[in-house]
């Protein structure tokens, strides 16, 4: 792909580092359900964020809007316990938090996501992060561990994203934004030639109770190795009404065509030798992407009763011709149709002593029809390796009640879910004959949950929280990749405790804030991608998948005479295992930390943050270990009332790692290396 000539430059606020900022709001009369105090959405009932008991972090607008990346993958690498990785610096995304993407060579599994409140986690558990772009995103707020289970099944955890902020004023009744980057690729050799490149605007117009957005993105990234660029195209278009009832309607529609290429794992020998070369490319190995979506959503207050309906619809295709050797190659055509519906109300009752209690019930049902071929590349006549065509229904639904004081919080959930999918087919067998693939997948899980929290001293918070949780396998988890059979995998059950202490202490011009959180989480029939025979990649249900790690989060703001000084700082320590099989989880880093420092003045700002990985497991049966690697950004910014630029490196010592490893892989270390140095310009404007 051909990078694009930049045709107009964009960007909205002050360029920032990636801060995780928690709210200074104190408990008082104000009903929970109150929307005019800073609050996290995350736990359901809106909550300030100094009583949210659990790991909950908030990613601002200066975090989401920065200059230095097209994806959400740097923002969501400064907070501990969450990995993100992609290929070709925006292509192939793969996320895990606190390592529960073991089972996903690639995609996005057992993380839900939700936007605005649109549920856009599929029936059967994969989330579409490629939808996402960071500049188009007012908020995020990443919830880790058993807690994800208050949003439907799943033990990862839940992304909550906020695309839009509040409307416009009417004084005010129309702004125009925009922002654009570009960016060397990454390569060996660092050249200006094959510049990478991204372009947006938005137009927001406010008539009476009327608010129309309209947003365009384009981007083009050539990658750092042969054969992994990558590119997007896409739109949207917002409307929200704010009626005399109190209430809120939104209307979401948009669509996105983009493609990247998948240039494949080098083994060691030849990522040492030449880390520029794919071995995909010999295949063509790419992925084509379309989706369209439309949504519909009305919320509204009434005293202390609050409510919410959201209903969304996706339509999805796409063509992926892949290989990377003559014994693995092929092409897969996929079309799904995709639609959720998620309700919610709650109310706040006022008890003697000081207490309140605050009852709310939800419900999400969501229904998917998927349609898959695999066959060769270059087939003969109309033959094929499988087809399959798998309908999946998914209900979910809970009730939960919270007890709160002054000092004391208690949350109570019961949550009911039924899953059922069917899936008709056939593969063909070792003679090329066609045997069936029937899949009828039945099950009903009772997921209960609680928490506990104390106020202690210096504004702090301790907690503890328990959450069952369970996660089904995919509708890419169906078949057998060696003999097109079908799998009939189980589904993960897991059981997780956490305790914490979080919350923030200031002194003279001295703000601090902090978290410090231990977990423990049992899961059962894990679904992995082990070692079979000849050492080769195997999916299958192992028990005995321990997870028990330590996170920690720092942040210190320092006023000055002419401006702010942040430094964050996060680690954690995992410990995850596989009982009976392996005393290490492998694609897990031992450890991980990041820090983060920023001096910001009225019309100029600087930066730098350090990331580092230590080394991690390659395989479940083998003492096989990739290398601990680092990475060092920094940046500078001029900023003034309607624009900002930003000049910055990206990997400023060069430093020559990989990512995206693949664990038990036919017997050795497979690398995808990641961009060397990088260096990047990014503009923000705004008008009115």
């Amino acid at each position: 792909m051909k990078t694009f000539r930049i045709v107009q430059f964009s960007l909205i606020g002050l360029v920032a580092n990636a801060n995780v900022l928690w709210s200074q709001d104190q408990f008082d009369s104000q009903d929970t359900l109150a929307v005019n105090v800073a609050t996290v959405q995350a736990y359901r009932i809106p909550t300030p964020s100094d009583r949210v008991s659990g790991n909950v972090h908030s990613l601002t607008v200066e975090t989401l809007q920065n200059g230095k990346s097209p994806d959400l993958e740097d923002a969501l690498n400064s907070l501990p316990g969450v990995r993100m990785e992609t290929r070709g610096f925006g292509g192939s995304r793969r996320l895990q938090i606190r390592s529960s993407g073991v089972r996903a060579p690639f995609a996005v599994r057992n993380v839900h996501m939700l936007m605005d409140g649109f549920v856009l986690t599929n029936a059967s558990g994969i989330s579409p992060l490629d939808l996402w772009n960071p500049q188009w995103m007012n908020r995020l707020e990443v919830l880790k561990g058993p807690a994800g289970a208050i949003y439907g099944s799943g033990y990862g955890g839940v992304l909550l994203g906020t695309s839009l902020g509040p409307l416009l004023n009417e004084g005010n009744p129309t702004r125009i934004t925009g922002f654009s980057r570009i960016a060397t690729s990454g390569a060996n050799q660092m050249s200006f030639s094959g510049l990478s490149s991204e372009v947006g605007f938005q137009c927001q117009s406010r008539f009476a109770s009327d608010e129309w957005t309209v947003r365009v993105l384009l981007n083009e990234t050539p990658g750092g190795r042969i054969h992994e660029s990558n590119g997007r195209q896409q739109f949207e278009l917002h409307r929200r009404k704010i009626a005399s009832s109190n209430k809120m309607t939104h209307l979401w529609a948009g669509w996105m065509d983009a493609s990247w290429e998948l240039p494949g794992s080098l083994n060691a020998n030849d990522a040492n030798n030449n880390s520029d070369s794919s071995p995909g490319d010999a295949y063509d190995a790419h992925v084509d992407r379309m989706r369209t979506w439309l949504g519909w959503s009305q919320e509204g207050q009434k005293d202390n009763r609050q409510s919410g309906l959201w209903l969304y619809a996706q339509h999805s295709e796409k063509e992926n011709p892949f290989g990377t050797s003559p014994f693995f190659n092929g092409f897969k055509a996929e079309a799904e149709q995709f639609a959720s519906l998620r309700w919610w109300q709650a109310q706040t009752y006022q008890l003697p002593q000081g207490y309140r209690m605050t009852w709310d019930q939800t419900a999400i049902a969501r229904g998917e029809r998927l349609d898959l071929k695999e066959s060769d590349l270059s087939p003969a006549s109309n033959a094929y390796r499988y087809s399959i065509t798998s309908t999946t229904a998914n209900v979910w639904a809970s009730s939960g009640i919270r007890i709160e004081n002054e000092t004391w919080q208690f949350d109570a959930q019961a949550a009911f879910e039924w899953m059922q999918r069917t899936t008709d087919g056939d593969g063909a067998d070792e003679s090329d004959n066609y045997v069936a693939i029937n899949e009828s997948y039945s099950h009903i899980s009772l997921l209960p949950y609680f928490s506990l929290s104390r106020k202690a001293i210096s504004n702090g918070r301790i907690f503890i929280q328990y959450g069952k949780a369970s996660s089904h396998p995919t509708t890419f988890e169906l078949v057998d990749p060696d003999n097109y059979t079908a799998l009939n995998l189980l589904p993960e059950r897991a059981n997780a405790i956490e305790l914490g202490w979080k919350g923030k202490t200031s002194f003279n011009d001295y703000l601090f804030s902090y978290s410090l959180q231990g977990y423990h989480q049992l899961v059962s029939d894990a679904i992995a991608s082990v070692s079979g025979q000849n050492d080769g990649i195997y999916i299958d249900n192992v028990p005995g998948l321990q997870m028990t790690g330590l996170e920690a989060f720092l942040q210190a703001d320092v006023q000055t005479g002419n401006g702010q000084i942040t430094v964050q700082g996060q680690g954690s320590l995992n410990r995850h295992s596989f009982e009976n099989v392996s005393d290490v989880l492998p694609g897990t880093p031992l450890h991980s930390a990041s820090i983060n420092a920023s001096y910001h003045a009225k019309k100029w700002s600087l930066g730098c943050m350090h990331f580092w990985n230590d080394r991690m497991p390659l395989h479940d049966t083998k003492d096989d270990w990739s290398n601990a690697h680092q990475r060092l950004d920094a940046w500078v910014a001029v900023n003034s009332k309607a624009s900002s630029w930003q000049l910055g490196v990206r990997n400023v010592l060069d430093a020559s790692y990989s990512s995206w490893f693949q664990t038990n892989a036919f017997g050795g270390r497979y690398f995808n290396p990641a961009p060397r140095r990088m260096v990047w310009l990014s503009w923000k404007w705004k008008l009115n």
